[in-house]
């Protein structure tokens, strides 16, 4: 039996390459936050007067939609003008939506401008890293998925979570400049907001080139050697940290053997990611995950938080007061999840945090409904303080793990297009609740909370009965939880076995010299 693996500190090279990656994330946090507390300012609403619901659900609705025509368009821009091209094209058309949004003289400008963003978010979340996946596929899970494959595995959970604690970070930095902007007069309040966009498209195009290639897109296209050198600067560490290089020898040695035994196989198409059972298992569960994350009722609430606080009698600079205190609470949390994420474990986070969701949005409910329309404060209060709670609840649980989960559970020959059919998912529910939501809330107020609080009952359930865990295994390990046939060893026994060869080296080095 194969002694224990002794986990080593992560360096300050990963950290690096995670941190930078993560923040590409940015770009998608500001550019979907932006828009809540911007679509709350007075002299955006005498600007684009009459602001109908209908129009409010389009503004929101059309980011999303743009975003999946970003990534089908990545996908095909990758295969012909080269992954470091696409990104810059995405930076630039980032710039442009920012510069329509910021100048748009009438609403269907604005629209216009916000599906260019989505565009190119779509296309930025896709291929933000250049060159550092085995496929020209990759959906908007790109970032995690570059995180989790320089990662150890005793750290990918959090090193993959980085994403989801970016794009938060990118949420509350909007809804703040939204407030600094409340104080503003005249169209500066929502036009500088927008125009604040094109921040994170000018620091992706200054720091693109800085990071490693994937040591397992390396592996890939046989540059093995490279896929060395990149593993040892990540994992290695032994000259200035103490660190054990038999471990990031272990880790060569898994990918390489696995990922030569995969490249045997047939080459997986679409087709490939539905004809066998764990492949099926696998696009089951991610697009599940992906569905139940926007069936919380979390993006609901991001967007249209500024309608809740004034639903509850809150007026001018406390409703954007409020909103960037809310953007606080997510990436705080989300902190705390990032630090446990790999002791508490994937499935047993997710449906105790569904739970504890739909308790919560139990409890907005019953106190908006009673009192929504009364003069009570205290009980008012409590209805906005049990919002904030939700946000913090989703970030302990939902936010992180889902971009987590997703690439975890995939091999590397479906790993790119079964994540981009579960972001597909996700990403149009998110449409469909972001253009029904305001006439929801129009035509039936706090009662629309009700079938939030049912999905996540059916979503705890769902992940308690069907999910297996993941924490703490290596990205070839979690393919025999499926039931696939595995070549390579646990990184317990690859170790051991680097050990020996080394010892019995060292040794016939001595005999040698004697």
């Amino acid at each position: 039996m194969a002694p224990a693996l002794k986990h080593q500190p992560v360096n300050a090279y990963t950290w690096g390459c995670g941190l930078f990656a993560a923040v590409g994330s940015l770009l998608y946090g500001i550019d979907s936050g932006i828009v809540s507390t911007t679509i709350a300012q007075s002299s955006f609403l005498e600007y684009f007067d009459p602001f109908s619901p209908s129009m409010k659900g389009a503004l929101v609705s059309t980011f999303g939609a743009g975003a999946v025509f970003g990534v089908f368009f990545a996908g095909w821009s990758a295969d012909y003008l080269g992954r470091k091209k696409t990104i810059m094209i995405a930076a630039v058309i980032a710039l442009i939506a920012g510069i329509i949004q910021a100048a748009a003289v009438h609403i269907g400008m604005l629209i216009a401008g916000r599906i260019v963003g989505g565009f190119a978010v779509g296309i930025m979340s896709k291929f933000w890293v250049p060159h550092h996946c085995a496929s020209s596929q990759l959906p908007d899970m790109t970032i995690p998925i570059y995180n989790s494959e320089i990662a150890p595995p005793h750290k990918r959970g959090m090193i993959a979570g980085l994403h989801a604690q970016f794009v938060g970070i990118g949420f509350a930095t909007a809804n703040w400049v939204g407030f600094g902007c409340s104080y503003a007069s005249g169209q500066f309040q929502w036009r500088f907001p927008l125009a604040f966009q094109c921040l994170p498209a000018i620091i992706v195009l200054a720091g693109i080139f800085w990071l490693p290639y994937s040591p397992r897109w390396l592996l890939d296209q046989d540059r093995d050697e490279e896929a060395y050198t990149v593993i040892k600067r990540l994992h290695g560490g032994a000259g200035d940290a103490g660190g054990d290089d038999s471990f990031f020898c272990a880790e060569f040695t898994q990918m390489r053997d696995q990922l030569r035994f995969e490249k045997t196989q047939q080459q997986a198409g679409w087709k490939d990611c539905f004809t066998t059972k764990s492949n099926r298992q696998r696009i089951l569960l991610a697009v599940l995950v992906q569905a139940f994350t926007q069936l919380s009722g979390i993006n609901v609430i991001n967007y249209y938080q500024t309608d809740l606080y004034k639903g509850l009698g809150q007026t001018g600079h406390n409703v954007t007061l409020l909103a960037g205190i809310y953007g606080l609470v997510g990436p705080i949390a989300n902190v705390i999840c990032l630090k446990y994420v790999d002791t508490w474990g994937r499935r047993q986070t997710l449906w105790i945090t569904g739970l504890i969701m739909a308790l919560d949005m139990g409890l907005v409910m019953g106190l908006s409904g009673a009192y929504g329309k009364s003069d009570n404060q205290i009980g008012k209060g409590f209805s906005i303080a049990f919002i904030f709670c939700f946000s913090i609840i989703y970030s302990l649980g939902y936010n992180s793990i889902h971009y987590i989960y997703v690439p975890e559970i995939m091999t590397m020959a479906i790993r790119s297009k079964g994540s981009a059919i579960s972001v597909v998912s996700n990403v149009l529910i998110n449409i469909v609740f972001n253009q029904v939501s305001p006439i929801a809330f129009a035509e039936v107020g706090y009662r629309y909370y009700s079938l939030f609080i049912c999905t996540n009952l059916v979503g705890a359930i769902v992940v308690f009965l069907m999910f297996p865990e993941t924490k703490g295994k290596s990205l070839e390990e979690i393919a025999h939880i499926f039931g696939d046939e595995i070549i390579v060893a646990d990184l317990a026994t690859i170790k051991a076995k680097v050990d020996h060869v080394e010892n019995e080296q060292t040794r016939d080095d001595v005999d040698k010299t004697k």
